[in-house]
């Protein structure tokens, strides 16, 4: 906590779990409200669409960044600011989209852009943190997120209860781009590993 990175990567790690968690736990929800399709259809296309898409995002998003890096030593930032960059058309899509259509492209989209955010969080983590504190940081970094998963998990409840899912989905898109500006303007490795 001494070190200033790691404070603003706390905050860059638990403020994309918002839309994250957000897409996990309420998607099926919007899918089958907005689309009028039950349940048994929206919960199996929303959540094979992330699935598979955030392992493609993986997949891209290490690579992209193991090589860059080699490059820039801001490399793994870019690849994971790309992704996160990714998912801001998706989520607003996602929360005024009205065709099957659009919410798959957007959840594709959102999936690949998170992919590539969470392959490169412990790698960006290791350019900052030493070694020997490097377990104790991810835990920390993942803490924060699942905290920031429960308050938008309940956030977004509410949200359905008020018929606002969509809109407020819509929103989260704003607080990543705060979260990327703050990402690209602070961090700035200066070496591959601490």
């Amino acid at each position: 906590f001494k070190t200033p990175a790691f404070l603003i990567l706390l905050f860059y790690f638990a403020i994309p779990s918002l839309p994250g968690w957000g897409i996990k736990n309420w998607l099926p929800t919007l899918f089958s409200e907005n689309l009028h399709i039950g349940m048994d259809i929206a919960g199996p296309i929303s959540t094979i669409a992330i699935a598979a898409s955030s392992l493609l995002g993986v997949l891209l998003g290490g690579i992209l960044s193991d090589k860059w890096v080699q490059q820039n030593f801001k490399g793994r930032m870019y690849t994971s600011a790309i992704g996160l960059a990714l998912t801001i058309p998706s989520l607003l899509i996602i929360g005024y989209g009205q065709t099957l259509f659009h919410f798959v492209a957007a959840a594709v989209c959102f999936g690949i852009g998170y992919g590539m955010f969470d392959a490169n969080s412990m790698p960006i983590l290791c350019q900052f943190v030493k070694p020997n504190q490097r377990a104790t940081g991810y835990g920390f970094l993942n803490t924060a997120g699942i905290f920031a998963g429960a308050l938008i998990t309940d956030y977004l409840g509410r949200s359905t209860d008020a018929g606002n899912l969509g809109k407020d989905f819509a929103m989260l898109a704003f607080v990543v781009v705060i979260v990327l500006v703050i990402q690209l303007i602070f961090l700035k490795p200066k070496t591959n590993h601490a």
